[in-house]
């Protein structure tokens, strides 16, 4: 018998097989986000710093990440409970803003959903 338990293999637990990216919970906006919000589209910054925002990593590039900009009001109006990226795939009108940033350059790009 071979008991080498100090050694995994990629199909056990703690291996190193490939995870898909895990989506994250919604945030506050990224601040280099927010700015350009407020500074370029000229909007409200109280209304800016209320919307949450869900991300994941772009694939294949370092630092870089795609985002979808929501009213949490309109999402608890709505009925909706935005727990991650996938959350909002079945409701695109709650989105108001995608694109993506880098958090290395600071640049952002994105358009207007709604």
């Amino acid at each position: 018998m071979n008991w080498k338990f100090w050694k995994k293999t990629p199909d056990q637990n703690g291996g190193t097989a490939a995870h898909p990216p895990r989506s994250a919970r919604p945030k506050d906006l990224p601040e280099v986000v927010g700015r350009k919000m407020v500074v370029s589209l000229k909007m409200d910054p109280d209304e800016v710093w209320a919307l949450k925002c869900v991300s994941r990593p772009l694939e294949g590039r370092k630092k870089q990440y795609e985002f979808r900009i929501f009213s949490p009001n309109k999402a608890i109006t709505s009925g909706v409970a935005v727990k991650d990226w996938s959350s909002l795939e079945d409701r695109p009108d709650l989105i108001m803003y995608s694109g993506q940033y880098n958090k290395e350059t600071g640049s952002v790009d994105f358009s207007e959903n709604s």
